[in-house]
């Protein structure tokens, strides 16, 4: 994608992003049928028939038809759908009953993690943004409408959290606004003291127009699917599987941020520490709002201020 000069930044030019008419046009009828589909979570049922299913029929229907999903994704899709009915309707306390159950929620994390990562064939994710230096002396940062890993939100949340659909589960959302708040401050000041991020307000870049779409995608996408795995998934079967100690759900918590923190070894050992210290303040929300959407808040307070606020994603 061709990018404008905008200034010269230690001798290398700091490119101008692209107008909003550069989006491919299959993202306007993607991007809104997908997050229908995202929204469908908090929908009342339709009936007796929950009404995540029929958004992302929706969706994925959209999908197909504009070539972004092929016959194997759809498979793929159905396939994680399957596994975890049945692992919702596998019921008893037995010895048959407890094996059936690891293998499906095995055969789940494996499945979720192959489409979240991207390995599974028969997607083809738009790209809206190829490269885009977001801050001067930061790596530069593609964009795309990852709809792979938008499923995989959509139906872990739907299998291992309860969506908040009345005003005493928004209130405990709302109760948990004193981890909502410092996870940002701790985490990125800790990264701005390590000299992993600088300082760095965009409010008036040029290619600010383009900061919704940063912040919808990643709200909407990324804290969905990496909160309904981690913390409803793993934190929240960990728990429950470790009840009977006192301190199980300390653990539940600990272990699923440190593998929130490896999961960023790209980034190097600095993003590993970081991420891990993000991982426990988005697990203590969870765990003591019983709520996904404190921990999704959480998610996306830390992301949306370092994206704004500072170098994102990282100092070169």
């Amino acid at each position: 994608m061709e990018a404008a000069c905008l200034f010269v930044y230690n001798g290398q030019p700091f490119p101008l992003a692209p107008t909003m008419t550069s989006l491919p046009p299959s993202f306007w009828p993607l991007a809104a049928t997908w997050l229908l589909a995202v929204l469908s979570l908090w929908m009342p049922p339709l009936g007796r028939v929950p009404a995540w299913p029929i958004g992302l029929a929706i969706a994925v229907a959209t999908a197909v038809s504009l070539g972004a999903m092929q016959a194997g994704g759809v498979v793929a899709l159905l396939v994680l759908i399957a596994l975890c009915t049945g692992w919702q309707r596998t019921t008893g306390a037995g010895v048959k009953q407890r094996v059936v159950k690891g293998v499906l929620l095995a055969a789940i994390i494996v499945l979720a993690l192959a489409l979240a990562l991207h390995v599974v064939p028969g997607f083809a994710n738009p790209l809206l943004l190829e490269k885009l230096q977001v801050s001067a002396a930061s790596v530069p940062v593609s964009l795309y409408l990852n709809l792979d890993k938008t499923a995989v939100g959509i139906v872990l949340c739907a299998t291992f959290a309860l969506p908040a659909r009345d005003r005493a589960a928004w209130r405990a959302v709302i109760a948990a606004w004193p981890v909502i708040v410092a996870t940002p401050v701790i985490v990125l000041l800790a990264g701005y003291g390590a000299g992993v991020i600088a300082i760095d307000p965009k409010w008036f870049a040029s290619w600010f127009h383009y900061a919704p779409l940063f912040l919808l995608l990643n709200l909407f996408t990324t804290c969905l699917a990496e909160e309904a795995f981690f913390r409803a998934l793993v934190q929240g079967r960990l728990a429950a599987a470790l009840s009977h100690r006192p301190d199980g759900a300390r653990i539940a918590v600990a272990t699923a941020a440190i593998l929130f923190g490896v999961a960023h070894a790209h980034g190097g050992p600095a993003l590993i520490v970081l991420a891990t210290f993000a991982g426990f303040g988005y697990g203590l929300a969870y765990q003591r709002s019983g709520r996904i959407e404190a921990a999704i808040l959480t998610h996306f307070a830390l992301n949306a201020t370092h994206f704004l606020m500072f170098t994102y994603p990282a100092l070169r």
